[in-house]
Order: structure tokens, then sequence, then C-alpha cells
């Protein structure tokens, strides 16, 4: 069931200003369609596209320009937006107890980039206020590399109508946005998986924000994960003797050790129940729950309903501080609204999203969602490069760009585990990797301190690549 909007391509424009470090920056905004055609040039699906534009800068051709997207895949740019990159971002006072019904303020962000760069938000086809237009079109846009192609082609012709083509490109992208950004900077420089056309656009830095890459890791996820639940018990059941900080370091020690060879042995580990009351010690799920299940645990399914158990409580898996009553009786609807931590903060950012499109100027009825489904469900995942062999072909062809990964250490979904195997195990230059760990969940940026330690590391690596 669709509803009728209007789909005729549009433009709109506003001005505004913000204090950043104690200087002002003005900025000019162009919210607009960016349409793919068919032979008969006829719109068969659109990427819509948020450029906010320092407007006191005489030539910018060489000012550098991030382009920012969500993952899903289906998900709109609002949560990078609404939560972290943009001017104007939501107002949150307490992440942990927020309110879930309006009235949502917005206010000034005070660690934008606008001083450093010029930003661009993407709605890729079928998200936010981008559109699959013909049906016959779904397989072409909605797949790994045809995703892929579509932000490249959108990319390029950006920097060739804003005149932009010599400013220094970056990317930043969350979640299946990591597995979007390492492709991507492959498919711009023109190293495609099916003989790419040339673009030749090389990119200084990325930022990967909850790292899915999208393969499947040769190694066992309970290992990478453990990190992430040690990080969580220690949150819901602090403890006297050791710093949290020490708690997840010991974790991630026992785990790249006894851990993973027990997980090697399976069945023939001779010492399943010393392993096991380890795990206990660091996860906070007993040591019976690990021997049933073979030394392993499913974050969702497991983890999140059993640390809490005693209390009839469940965590959020994309973000593990994040409680509700884990009453079997009440069906679950779907992995957002019925998430712990997206159920609450999702009507603030939804909200934020309509206030922001007021101060654009953006008039049109289209209506946008944090994730469709119907892209999410009907994607196809299939890859003939990985997203690790993509990224660490540009690392060689391109001796100066680097690479950031990101994650909150409450994320269930992304672990902080994962990203730190990735960065690792992904043939990279370790010269030119960061890593980083803050105290919030999936969407990194929740909470003050976390985002403000995510903000400043994330400043100092931008302006380290340009």
């Amino acid at each position: 069931m669709r509803i009728q909007e209007n789909l005729e391509k549009s433009k709109y424009e506003a001005d505004g200003s913000l204090q950043i470090q104690g200087t002002t920056i003005p900025y000019h905004t162009i919210c607009e369609d960016n349409f793919f055609v068919d032979e008969e040039n006829n719109p068969v699906a659109s990427i819509f596209s948020y450029a906010y534009f320092r407007s006191d800068i005489q030539d910018n051709s060489k000012r550098p320009i991030l382009f920012i997207y969500n993952g899903g895949p289906g998900c709109a740019s609002l949560w990078l937006h609404m939560g972290l990159f943009g001017p104007r971002i939501v107002k949150l006072d307490d992440e942990l107890n927020l309110p879930t019904v309006p009235p949502f303020e917005l206010e000034d962000n005070p660690h934008c980039l606008l001083d450093v760069c010029d930003l661009v938000f993407i709605d890729p086809v079928g998200t936010g206020l981008g559109r699959l237009i013909q049906e016959k079109a779904r397989k072409e846009f909605y797949e790994t590399h045809g995703d892929v192609r579509s932000v490249s082609k959108f990319i390029e012709q950006f920097l060739a109508r804003y005149n932009r083509r010599n400013s220094p490109v970056l990317l930043a992208g969350e979640s299946y946005g990591t597995t979007r950004s390492a492709l991507l900077a492959g498919e711009l420089m023109g190293a495609g998986p099916e003989k790419a056309d040339t673009m030749g656009i090389s990119v200084s830095g990325i930022f990967l924000l909850g790292s899915y890459f999208i393969e499947k890791l040769p190694v066992e996820a309970s290992a990478t994960d453990l990190i992430t639940m040690a990080a969580t018990n220690y949150f819901h059941n602090p403890k006297d003797d050791i710093s949290q900080k020490d708690f997840i370091e010991e974790a991630f020690t026992f785990a790249s050790t006894e851990y993973v060879t027990a997980l090697f042995l399976g069945d023939a580990c001779p010492n399943k129940e010393e392993i096991a009351d380890k795990l206990a010690y660091y996860s906070g799920i007993d040591q019976t729950y690990w021997l049933r299940h073979h030394l392993h645990m499913d974050m969702q399914k497991g983890f999140a309903h059993k640390l809490l158990e005693d209390k009839g409580l469940a965590l959020g898996f994309y973000d593990g501080r994040y409680t509700w009553n884990d009453d079997p009786e009440i069906m679950e609807a779907n992995v957002i609204a019925d998430d712990p931590a997206m159920g609450q903060y999702t009507p603030a950012f939804q909200t934020a999203y309509g206030l922001m499109r007021q101060e654009l100027n953006i008039t049109s009825d289209r209506i946008s969602k944090g994730l469709v489904f119907d892209v999410n469900m009907t994607w196809n995942r299939e890859f003939k490069t990985s997203p690790a062999q993509s990224l660490a072909g540009c690392m060689r062809r391109n001796k100066q760009m680097k690479v950031f990964f990101a994650s909150g250490l409450y994320d269930l979904c992304t672990t902080a585990g994962n990203a730190r195997y990735l960065a690792t195990h992904s043939n990279l230059d370790q010269n030119r990797v960061t890593i980083g760990e803050y105290p919030s969940g999936h969407m990194a940026y929740l909470g003050k301190e976390s985002f403000d330690l995510l903000a400043k590391d994330m400043r100092a690596f931008f302006e380290s690549c340009i």
C-alpha cells in the first residue's frame, strides 16, 4: 500500500549559522533530488541529498567535502544527520531516560565539522526522501554492488555540478554504511568488481561507525563479542576490585587466547568447565548456560535476554544499557519498534528530522522513514568483492588514505570486538588505522560523554586526513 507523493524533481535552499569553537560559521544548504534514468531518459530511481556549504569561503574548490550515510540496508541518513554530524541535532538531555512522545527540540551542534569541511548527507535509493520510482529497477539498486554504483555515480556528478572535483573526499558510514564505504572507496577509483568506469576519485579518509562488513568472518563471533558482553555486564553489575577498562581488556586477552582455543577444540576441549567459569565471570551469564550451549553465545537471542533474566528484563540489542520488561506474552513486531533502545529514541530522531526539514525549507509532502523494511528484506546481500578486500586494495593504491573504526562498547549488534578484528585482519596498513571505543551503543553519539569523546577523536582524524 502506497500513498501518493509528489515525485517531481525538487531543490530547496536555506541559510544558517552556528558557533564552532568560538567562531561563527555561516552556511548555505541545498537539498535536492538526484534522478537515475532508463534508456528512454525516464526516471527510475532517485537519491536525495542534503548539502551544507560554508558560505564565507570565497573559493571552495579545494575545500574538503564529507559524504555521510547510514546503513540498514534501507536506512535514511537522518540518524547521523540528527545525532552526530548535522549543524542542528536532536536535543537529548538524558539518553537513558528519553521521552517517547513530542514535543522534541533541536539544538546547535558544538562539534559540527563545518569549520573543517562541507557536509553532504545521502538518502540512497528507496531510503529517506530517495525513491525507487519504477519497480523494474528494484534489482539494479537493492543489491550490494548496485547500491555502491549508484552512490558513486551520485558523488561523481555532485563533484562536477558544484566544481568540487579538486576537493579532498571523505566518507562516513554507520552499520551497513561501513560495508558501503569500504566498497565505495574502490568503486570511486574505478576498482569495482564489474569493470567499473575509471572515475579516478581517491578518498582521503573513511570513518566507519559500528562496523559490519557483510561477509562471515573466519572466527567465532562469541569470541569477538566477549568484550561487549563484559562491558555490558560491568555496566549493569559493576565490580569494586577492577575498573571497567581493565575488565574489558582482561576479557579481550582471555577471548584471544584460552577462549578461541577452546572453541577450536569444540567438544574435545579438556577444560570446558574452567573456560565456562571464566566466561560466566566476564559475561555475567552462568556457567551452566555456557556449557549447555557448547561455549557459544547468541547476542540477540541469548545474552540480551539472559543477563538480567532474574529481574525479568531484556537488554537493547542496539544498546545494552537500555532495558525493558521481557514479557513473553507481548508480541514483538520488529527489531526497531520492539528493541528496548531503538524503541525509545526513534520517535525523537524522526520528529527532529521533521523539524529540520522546516529549517531547510523542504516543503515536499514526501515522507522519510528511519528504516524501510521493504528495502531491507528484499536486498541482495551477495558480493563479488568483499568489503575487506576492497578496503585493502584502496589502501594499497592510495598511500594517504586513512581509516577510523569506531564502536560503542554497549552495541550488541555490531560489536567493538568485531571492529577490532576487522581493523587488524583486513590486510590494512596499521599505521593508517585508528580504533576508537566509546561508552554508548550502536549509535555511539548517544549520551554527552560518548558524544564528546567520539566527536573529539573524529575531528582529529578528519583533520589528519586533509
